[in-house]
Order: structure tokens, then C-alpha cells, then sequence
């Protein structure tokens, strides 16, 4: 499961008291310092590889270019790239995951010392290596970029739901009661759980476009400040399509209004974020008009705020996650649980239990929209 696919947060800023450092950042300051010791380890591996691929197989040179990405940088403007949906064929119903920093740290150490078996054996050979070693070696480095990624998202989604979780304690004690009902296995509880988090708070932006017995198209005016018209045209088609629902005779769908804001017109009296500034988003998503929902930047991961906004990270988003995401748009909490325990130095241990639902709420990875969801929000705006 992707781990930054099903984000949908109440509070996302935490502010600590003067001169405290909380223990969940200083935690995350440490493993992503290793982390970053680790990706300068492998850019040097990187290079001296390559170098024995230039002098001993130079017909290979053509397909060992990149360097290791660096880590993954979020900031206001900066626009992530909409990728199909990955797949799910082999995934359980039911899954529970948990994160945290000493996991993540693990993570980091393991990986480290791959790196530097994998760097020693290569220094042993490269005098005298041949072609098809070399491409072993070249696989091996592959794998450790891809298992690096995958701990740059890590990092960052710890980074969102620890702040989260630190921000908003009260709220996450009642999800991780949640989450201990739900992996007790009783279906009656995890139904009523469901019914709970299933109704939506529908904003008053919602309105309708089309009322017949047999179609509904809601319309959402949204407001946004980015001015790439290209893209805002992606997202609009991946979200519409997405929730584009027949059941029966019944048509159900959206119709997304994009308004766009210049920032300036948004920071009268000062100057706004610039591209890569970090984003108070709470404080940026509320100098929009009231009357649509928000789509904007600066994000650390893309997540959903209930009934006010989108706000993109730089990392690649689905299609099926913008329609989860614009899912909390319309008013849906999210259908799954996130809890979390309090590790003392090193921060919290976030729980996150995927529930046995389909839908686009509670499986953000593989859900589907239905037609219950376009019922539910009729019933919200009577």
C-alpha cells in the first residue's frame, strides 16, 4: 500500500512552545540526517561505478546515466506528476501497518550496510571486471535507488502525521481507540465504525447541477492558485472521471468549476510565498473565498482537509488518490483508521489499519466511487 496515498488530515501544523524542540522532530531530524549520509554514500558509489562502466563496458554507459534522486523537497508551487493507478492484485482486504522513526531508522541502517557490502565488493573487482558483472553491479544499484525513494516517503509521511498527531492529541486518542476496536476483529463493531466515519459533512459550496430521478451532477466551484493550466485540466479530468458513477438507471457526476487566484490578490498587505517557500497551508487555504473548496500547493504529501481543500505534494500522486482527496473535499472522513503510541524520544508509532470496504474513502489505493456516496451528500445538502 502506498504509504503516501490515503492522507486526509484535521490539523496538519504544529507550533512549539518557545524554545522546545518536540521529541517526534528531533527523532526525525537524527534519521534524516542518516538518511542523507546514506544517499551522499550511494552518489559516490554511483560515481565510481559508472566510471568503471565508461572504461570496461562503454556499451552499456548509454543506460546507467541517472544519479540517485535527491531527497524529496516540498514547498508552495511545486506540482506533482498524476500516474496511473499502481497495482493491487496481491493486497489483503484487511491490512495493518505501522511507522515510526526507530522504523524508519532501521530501515536507513539496513540499506547502509547493503551499500557498503555492495561498494567493498565492487572495489575488490573493478580492476579487472567484466561486462557481465558490471550489470550486476548496475542492478544492485538500482535496487538500493528504489529502496532509497521508498525511504525518502517515509520520512516525509512521518514527518506529516507526527506533527499531526502531536497537534491534535485528542482527536487521535479517539482514532486509535478506533483502530483497537477495529483489529479486534468484530464485524458488528467495525460496521457501526464505518457507518460513523461514512456520513459526510457536506460544505454549502455543493450545489446541483442536474436533479432528475435518474441523474445527479453536483457542481464544486474550487479555487486555485496555480496557474498551470495544463495540469488543472488533468486534475479536473481525473477527478470527474473518477467519480462518474451508473448504477442501474441512475447517472451520478461532477462538474468541477476551476477559479483561479493570483497570490497577490490573496496577500494584500504582504508578500506571498514564493515557489519552494514552506506553507503555513491552514493559514494560506483561509485567505481563499469561502464559497468553493481550494486546490493548492506546499504540501509535504498530497492530503485532503474535510470540506476545504486539496493541497498537492511534489511527490507522484494517482488518479485514484486525487478522488480520495477530493473525496474529503465533498465532506468524507476517511473510511480506514489511523491511531497512533506515544514513544517517548523517539516520537509517536503511527497505526494504520485499511478497513475490508471498497470504496473510494476507505481503499484509497483500489476503492471505487459508488453511487451511495453521491446519495449520502444529497442528504447532506437537504
Amino acid at each position: 500500500m502506498s504509504i503516501l496515498s490515503s492522507i486526509g488530515l484535521f490539523w496538519l501544523l504544529w507550533t512549539p512552545q518557545a524554545g522546545i524542540t518536540a521529541a517526534h522532530v528531533v527523532a526525525g531530524d537524527r534519521v534524516e540526517a542518516e538518511f542523507r549520509d546514506h544517499r551522499a554514500n550511494l552518489d559516490r558509489f554511483f560515481v565510481s561505478l559508472r566510471t568503471t562502466v565508461a572504461r570496461r563496458a562503454p556499451e552499456l554507459l548509454a543506460t546507467f546515466q541517472d544519479p540517485p534522486p535527491e531527497p524529496v523537497v516540498f514547498g508552495y508551487g511545486l506540482l506533482p506528476r498524476i500516474v496511473d493507478d499502481f497495482s493491487s492484485e496481491n493486497e489483503a482486504p484487511v491490512s495493518s501497518f505501522s511507522y515510526s522513526w526507530p522504523i524508519t531508522g532501521e530501515y536507513v541502517d539496513g540499506e547502509a550496510q547493503k551499500l557498503q557490502r555492495v561498494a567493498e565488493e565492487f572495489e575488490k573487482v573493478a580492476p579487472n571486471v567484466t561486462p557481465d558483472v558490471i550489470q550486476e553491479f548496475i542492478l544492485e544499484y538500482r535496487t538500493l535507488v528504489r529502496n532509497q525513494r521508498t525511504i525518502d516517503g517515509y520520512i516525509q509521511y512521518n514527518r506529516l502525521w507526527q506533527r499531526a498527531i502531536a497537534r491534535d492529541r485528542p482527536r487521535f486518542d479517539q482514532m486509535t481507540t478506533l483502530y483497537e476496536l477495529m483489529i479486534s476483529g468484530d464485524r458488528d463493531t467495525t460496521e457501526a465504525i464505518q457507518a460513523v466515519l461514512g456520513v459526510p459533512e457536506v460544505p454549502l459550496f455543493v450545489g446541483v447541477e442536474g436533479y432528475l430521478p435518474d441523474a445527479i451532477v453536483l457542481r464544486v466551484p474550487v479555487y486555485t492558485d496555480i496557474g498551470d493550466v495544463t495540469f488543472l485540466r488533468n486534475v479536473e479530468n481525473a477527478i470527474e472521471n473518477m467519480w462518474r458513477v451508473q448504477e442501474a438507471e441512475a447517472v451520478y457526476g461532477l462538474d468541477i468549476e476551476f477559479r483561479q487566484v493570483d497570490v497577490t490578490d490573496l496577500y494584500p498587505e504582504t508578500v506571498g510565498p514564493e515557489p519552494g517557500d514552506p506553507v503555513d497551508l491552514l493559514s494560506h487555504a483561509s485567505r481563499f473565498p469561502e464559497d468553493g473548496a481550494v486546490l493548492t500547493t506546499g504540501a509535504e504529501a498530497t492530503h485532503g482537509f474535510v470540506g476545504r481543500y486539496v493541497a498537492l505534494g511534489p511527490g507522484d500522486v494517482t488518479v485514484r488518490t486525487l478522488a480520495h482527496e477530493f473525496g474529503h473535499v465533498l465532506g468524507f472522513r476517511d473510511g480506514y483508521v489511523r491511531g497512533y503510541r506515544d514513544l517517548g524520544e523517539s516520537g509517536f508509532e503511527i497505526l494504520e489499519l485499511t478497513s475490508a470496504f471498497d470504496d473510494i474513502m476507505s481503499a484509497p489505493r483500489e476503492g471505487r466511487v459508488l453511487g451511495t456516496h453521491f446519495r449520502l451528500i444529497m442528504d447532506g445538502l437537504r
